[in-house]
């Protein structure tokens, strides 16, 4: 991603070094990252380690209102052996928001603008979220996904298991 793309309200672009201060807020928040699936990033070496994956990572894309950063968004792609998707061009996302945003349909804003992007070049796009985040099983829901299965896993970040559902569209 080279430029900055748009949806209505929303600005989205490649993350760089001067979205470091204001991730670094949104990102050591548990009431944030938790649900996404790991601690809080309270010591600067953590954060340093984090935001430096971010930045290699090509698919790590900076969301922005008015020229403030406000979240991030991610795109990965995902192998899968079973049918219907074996074979097939796969890709799992992810985002986080400032807790200030919740609420206001950013979230819908950002899961059907980069669902429709992605779609362009993937066959399938999956969305999960833990089985107690009501919020964002209902934001995916209402961007279309339909729900595929239940998985437990052990998250290490979290150190515990958690079970999520996950969603396909």
């Amino acid at each position: 991603m080279e430029n900055v793309m748009c949806s209505e309200r929303l600005h989205y672009r490649k993350i760089i070094e001067s979205d470091k201060i204001p991730l670094r807020v949104i990102l050591s928040d548990p009431s944030i990252t938790e649900p996404a699936g790991y601690k809080a990033l309270e010591s600067d070496d953590a954060f340093h380690e984090f935001f430096q994956k971010l930045i290699e990572d090509k698919n790590g894309i900076a969301v922005l209102l008015d020229h403030k950063v406000i979240g991030y968004f991610r795109i990965f792609s995902e192998n899968m052996e079973e049918e219907p998707y074996k074979g097939k061009k796969c890709a799992g996302v992810g985002f986080v928001l400032g807790k200030e945003y919740h609420m206001q349909g950013y979230g819908t804003e950002i899961l059907q603008f980069w669902t429709k992007k992605i779609k362009q070049d993937y066959d399938y796009c999956f969305a999960d979220a833990f089985t107690d985040n009501l919020a964002s099983n209902a934001l995916i829901k209402k961007c279309g996904y339909r729900y595929v299965e239940d998985y437990s896993m052990y998250f290490e970040k979290l150190g515990k298991v958690m079970t999520c559902h996950s969603y396909v569209r």
